[in-house]
């Protein structure tokens, strides 16, 4: 008596899985691409917060507003987080610079983002920008 699966029964069970991680791994790409979007926005919101309580600052020691030159000198400590505080883009994964205008993000898949930053009316995108 044989004990065990015929060919064509372990072909339909490959041919199961390829279809099953053939709609799963998209999904899963996309995923880390949103979390990685959601984390950008954070950290950018904590920019401006930051932002907020430098004019703050400014306001109750000059009495006027106003905003640094570079966003990025007014954050604090920053966990898996790398900050440039050179004028540039960033050339790492995670990285994040300033380069006069702009605030770059360089993401784990090695595109680069930024959010436009303007001191003079203090403005700072929502939304990233592929470079």
């Amino acid at each position: 008596m044989n004990k065990g699966f015929t060919l064509i029964e372990m072909m339909i069970v490959i041919l199961l899985i390829g279809i099953m991680s053939a709609v799963a791994v998209p999904r899963f790409a996309r995923r880390i691409e949103l979390a990685e979007l959601r984390t950008e926005k954070e950290f950018v919101n904590q920019i401006w917060e930051e932002l907020e309580l430098h004019a703050e600052e400014q306001f109750e020691s000059t009495g006027t507003e106003s905003w640094p030159e570079n966003p990025l000198t007014v954050l604090g400590r920053t966990r898996n987080v790398i900050v440039t505080y050179e004028l540039g883009i960033p050339d790492e994964d995670n990285e994040w610079q300033f380069d006069g205008f702009n605030i770059y993000h360089r993401r784990k898949n090695n595109e680069v983002w930024y959010f436009i930053y303007d001191r003079d009316t203090f403005y700072l995108s929502e939304q990233p920008v592929q470079l």
